[in-house]
């Protein structure tokens, strides 16, 4: 009787097995949706030399390929599109609390896209550090966030200059690029170099830096307080890089035109938006341009100095 079982149970795997084999279908898991081919189109040429240069693929649409998979119960094709998803991450979410969309247009115009890739070519690309890797790049007419206000009231529009996704770098503000001077192109690659920068940089390697900003005897930190004239103030009035910063909380400009530094009032920035104006300036300006801005103030050149050396560090140097 067992024996009689086990020749039932190999003759019902055998036929199990065969059948799956006449059922196979195509993965299509071997297709490399981001190689470029070269075209006959002027655009697709100049991706497909950027390809070979770099081996970057560089796209202007967000759909990138197609693929006919058959046709479906009524006889219509099935047609599948593979599109670059900007928002996809893995393991984390695509909004915070203040995030309410991430939004974008295509870059249409036939030059304005020969302009873009000419500008990824002759500024981005070469400058990015060794090593660093995206799976794409996506050059776009606009890139922009809605977001709710710093008041919580309403939501405001702030444009991007580029966002980093898990399928491929978005930049933004191509219809604008393509209009920009060498120079003023130049200073576009600066804003997306810095932004770069600041995704790559850990909280453990900025206590220098922060600490800057710091009275060691007071032990009190300089970040996120009032600065006034009133008699016994902790940071008394003086101008913001006397303290170690480049700007001050703009909320409070208006308070301080057309007078003396030492009647000012003003609040002083958060630790992010002060990294942020350093990261931004050491790439908007060369070392001995912001050195003869900041001469007067040790602070600042001190905080620029820790700057230098984590950009050189990540590969920007």
């Amino acid at each position: 009787m067992r024996n009689y079982i086990l020749l039932i149970l190999v003759c019902f795997l055998t036929i199990r097995c065969n059948s799956d084999e006449n059922e196979l279908t195509p993965s299509r898991a071997d297709r490399d949706w981001f190689a470029i081919e070269d075209s006959d189109d002027p655009v697709g040429h100049e991706l497909y030399l950027l390809y070979e240069k770099y081996n970057l693929p560089v796209f202007v649409n967000d759909t990138i390929g197609q693929e006919d998979r058959g046709v479906d119960y009524y006889g219509n094709p099935i047609v599948y599109y593979y599109v670059l998803n900007m928002n996809y991450t893995v393991g984390a979410p695509v909004t915070d609390n203040y995030l309410r969309s991430r939004k974008y247009s295509l870059l249409q115009d036939v030059e304005d896209q020969l302009a873009g890739i000419a500008f990824l070519d002759n500024y981005l690309i070469p400058a990015l550090p060794e090593g660093m890797y995206f799976n794409s790049i996506l050059l776009l007419d606009s890139l922009y966030e809605m977001r709710m206000s710093s008041s919580g009231w309403g939501v405001e529009r702030k444009d991007l200059n580029v966002y980093k996704g898990v399928m491929t770098l978005a930049i933004g503000q191509g219809k604008a690029i393509a209009k920009m001077t060498p120079e003023e192109q130049n200073k576009q690659k600066g804003l997306i170099l810095a932004t770069l920068a600041l995704d790559q940089m850990e909280d453990d390697q900025l206590t220098d830096f922060y600490m800057v900003s710091y009275d060691s005897e007071k032990k009190f930190s300089y970040y996120q307080h009032v600065v006034n004239y009133a008699p016994g103030a902790a940071m008394p009035s003086a101008k913001c890089e006397v303290y170690g910063f480049l700007d001050y909380d703009s909320r409070y400009y208006a308070m301080n035109e057309g007078k003396d530094p030492s009647q000012w009032i003003y609040y002083t920035i958060s630790q992010a938006e002060d990294l942020e104006d350093f990261v931004m300036a050491f790439f908007r300006y060369s070392e001995s341009e912001f050195k003869e801005m900041y001469v007067d103030y040790p602070l600042v050149l001190k905080k620029y100095e820790i700057i230098k050396e984590l950009m050189t560090g990540l590969g920007f140097v």
